[in-house]
């Protein structure tokens, strides 16, 4: 039964669709880094919100942990690499927070636009400060959205019923998807110059973090407001105050900070700010949304490896995960045979893809022959940690397409270098669910890839293989499969055994000693997936 920590007070209606999956669930309350660590290993998936802090130092002793869940959409209070490196999925829930988000951002620009807060305030004081709270109407005026993902899109819309024009910056954002938004693509620096207001929906990564400052700030008009309620930290926090005290812009309105509870907050006194602690997602309906779906996604995860809404590995869902199944085995079988086939120190993995796998995006395939490659040569290792720890271990990796037809409906090639030699393994699948290797070195054997596997590199002439099956027979082991293969008649040949049982090292040398074997190499795979 799968174990799960939830924290940071989850709403109870996603506690309950993990004890509906018969998951066994602990409830806690936040957590601190060496707290997380002392407790990690009991756990298969933890949830958090954003309280708890799940760091590298709270993450270095696990072992049993596969799966994070963000319920929100911000991950930055999760060590992404470090999740990576010991091969654990984070996932957040990019939609839930969306409407909840996008509304409070509006409720912001209202607020800083007719002076709200501070008009409360005057009120609640007993006095009537009318003509002193002199508002600015969004009709008509030019919105500039920096991020156009699920909240600046549904932030756009909402504008356009207010009969602004939109303008927006997303650096991955097609023209033609533009368009059907009416929301004009611009540059950062046209964005800042032509927007009498900005709100920002980037996400926090190392090209956003600091994006604005002061020489963003004094590119934009002076009448400009700018509402930030993605992720503190984009906004450089000192460099707005400035300019707020100085009249570089006219306004701002923040949800997000660098620190949270905010510490040392240089915009107090300041009466052209509207400040709210980090409430854009605080609303009954967008905590029960988050935490229903990150729920119903660790289930998923846990119960069949569907992968949604992750955040360090490409998703692939349980229908194209299903739908996949053969070609991951065929590739996670290609690496390993390859790990414990070839000799000395890797350099590189070449992999080729040839024919119709039927898959356009050969990521997971990728992952899976790394994953293979991998396990025999490291501790703990899959499909999400497999290409940073290839990466860090200073293996090149080369990935080639090509959609020629070959003499199968399609082939995996995956071509390891090493300091000592270059071997080339190819594989297909029978029907589409039979895995073979079919070549080694270009010469065609189609083996099965599992089990005892001895590949015998020797020259074409007669009685060799003979006289290796004999001393196999006479050592005890059943023999279950043999494929020949050769270059050109007299030339060199390969033949691949699967034996029933491991030969032992007196055998496999006699072997050796054959008469015109080159060379014998014993491969242990796992058994066949039933």
């Amino acid at each position: 039964m799968p174990r799960v920590l939830v924290l940071d007070n989850l709403s109870v209606e996603g506690v309950d669709v993990f004890r509906a999956a018969g998951f066994d669930v602990d409830v806690k309350p936040p957590q601190k880094p060496e707290e997380l660590a002392a407790i990690i290993n009991d756990y298969d998936g933890l949830v958090v919100r954003s309280a708890t802090k799940v760091t590298a130092e709270a993450l270095k002793d696990s072992r049993r942990l596969k799966v994070i869940g963000r319920a929100g959409v911000g991950t930055d209070n999760i060590d992404n690499n470090a999740a990576t490196q010991l091969g654990i999925v984070v996932m957040n829930t990019p939609g839930g927070n969306t409407i909840s988000t996008c509304e409070h951002a509006f409720a912001l620009l209202f607020g800083l636009c007719r002076n709200i807060p501070a008009a409360n305030e005057s009120m609640q004081a007993g006095r009537w400060d009318r003509k002193k709270f002199m508002g600015s109407e969004l009709c008509g005026k030019t919105l500039g959205v920096i991020g156009m993902g699920r909240i600046g899109g549904a932030v756009a819309r909402r504008a356009l019923s207010f009969e602004m024009k939109i303008i927006a910056f997303d650096p991955i954002l097609s023209k033609m998807k533009a368009e059907t938004l009416g929301v004009e693509l611009v540059s950062l620096d046209e964005l800042y110059e032509r927007s009498d207001f900005i709100t920002v929906h980037a996400p926090k990564s190392e090209k956003t973090n600091g994006l604005i400052r002061m020489e963003q700030l004094k590119k934009m008009k002076p009448t400009c407001r700018i509402v930030n309620c993605a992720r503190g930290g984009i906004i450089s926090e000192a460099d707005l105050a400035e300019a707020l005290k100085t009249g570089v812009i006219a306004g701002a309105a923040l949800d997000v900070y660098t620190s949270e509870p905010f510490e040392n907050n240089p915009f107090i006194g300041l009466d052209n700010i509207v400040m709210t602690p980090h409430l854009a997602a605080s609303t009954d309906e967008a905590q029960v949304t988050v935490a229903v779906d990150v729920a119903r996604q660790i289930v998923d995860f846990l119960s069949t490896g569907a992968i949604v809404n992750a955040v360090n590995v490409p998703s692939l869902d349980s229908e194209t995960r299903e739908a996949l199944r053969p070609q991951l085995y065929l590739a996670e079988r290609l690496g390993q045979f390859q790990a414990l086939f070839v000799r000395g120190c890797p350099i590189s993995i070449d992999i080729d893809y040839r024919g119709d796998l039927g898959v356009a995006d050969t990521y997971p395939i990728t992952a899976a022959i790394l994953t293979g490659f991998l396990k025999p040569l490291v501790e703990c290792v899959n499909m999400v940690s497999a290409p940073s720890q290839l990466k860090e271990r200073g293996i090149d990796l080369r990935e080639t397409h090509s959609a020629a037809p070959t003499n199968y409906a399609f082939e995996i090639a995956v071509t390891v270098a090493t300091d000592t030699e270059t071997r080339k393994v190819a594989g297909t699948l029978f029907h589409r669910n039979d895995p073979r290797i079919c070549t080694i070195d270009d010469m065609r054997v189609d083996a099965k890839p599992q089990d005892h596997m001895l590949v015998l590199c020797n020259e074409d002439r007669p009685l060799i293989i003979g006289r290796v099956c004999t001393l196999i027979g006479a050592a005890g082991v059943n023999i279950a499969n043999l494929m020949l293969g050769r270059d050109s008649l007299g030339g060199n040949a390969l033949t691949v055994l699967n034996l029933d049982q491991a030969l032992s090292g007196a055998v496999l040398e006699a072997c050796r000693q054959v008469p015109h074997v080159k060379e014998a190499r014993l491969v242990t795979l796992p058994p066949a997936e039933s």
